[in-house]
């Protein structure tokens, strides 16, 4: 009698133990969010990453992916009378991160306009400067991630990965005035909404369009 209460009691804790295993590699899979901690950006970019990464269509089709943060997600309205557009509606509780391909134009290179799609790599940019490229990185699946950081200075490792995904073009003799870059507004990216007190909360828009231009998807935040 003991001997099998024993074994039930084995058998249940087994079983418990199988499902809490079960259940961490099944939020792992699919990118579980953590909530805020003390840095919100750095937070909501790494989770909107592997989030990308891990499930968006879009990861696929691109080597390198430009990343961007706004916390103050606003709607846009057009002025008949000035025909200007100004920011009609805010929503205070939300933050956005952006996900976009950075493309190099192939036509343009072969009309010798190398420095097209590309940064500038000058005197200034300098090991710790900040501001004069960007400075923040993530690498997923051989792919790159970067992203601005005026706070952050410029690092020997991200310049060597600018170099490395082909993003730079010397101009130490200053013969470029300002870099030139393609847009296609064809081209789709991926926009995540967060709840600014709760990162676990999201939704992920995929767009053409610009942020402010449409309205961002609800989310129940406190």
């Amino acid at each position: 009698m003991v001997a099998n209460t024993n074994f039930r009691t084995n058998m249940k804790t087994r079983r418990l133990k199988t499902l809490i295993t079960f259940v961490i590699v099944f939020l792992i899979g699919c990118g579980f969010f953590v909530k805020a901690g003390e840095n919100i950006r750095d937070v909501a970019i790494s989770n909107a990453i592997l989030n990308f990464s891990n499930s968006c269509k879009l990861f696929k089709n691109d080597l390198v992916f430009s990343v961007s943060f706004e916390d103050t997600v606003f709607l846009l309205a057009l002025n008949l009378e000035t025909a200007h557009r100004y920011r009609e509606k805010f929503y205070e509780d939300l933050v956005l991160v952006s996900i976009s391909a950075h493309r190099i134009c192939v036509e343009c290179e072969e009309d010798g306009l190398k420095f097209n799609d590309r940064f500038l790599y000058t005197a200034e940019t300098t090991i710790g400067s900040k501001g004069k490229l960007p400075s923040r990185h993530i690498e997923k699946g051989g792919k790159l991630f970067y992203w601005w950081d005026d706070d952050y200075p410029l690092t020997e490792e991200m310049l060597a990965i600018l170099w490395k995904y082909d993003l730079l073009f010397d101009d130490t003799e200053r013969l470029v005035v300002i870099p030139q870059f393609s847009i296609d507004d064809r081209l789709k990216g991926a926009h995540y909404y967060f709840c600014k007190n709760d990162l676990s909360k999201f939704k992920r828009v995929i767009t053409n369009i610009a942020h402010g231009y449409y309205k961002p998807p609800k989310l129940k935040c406190k």
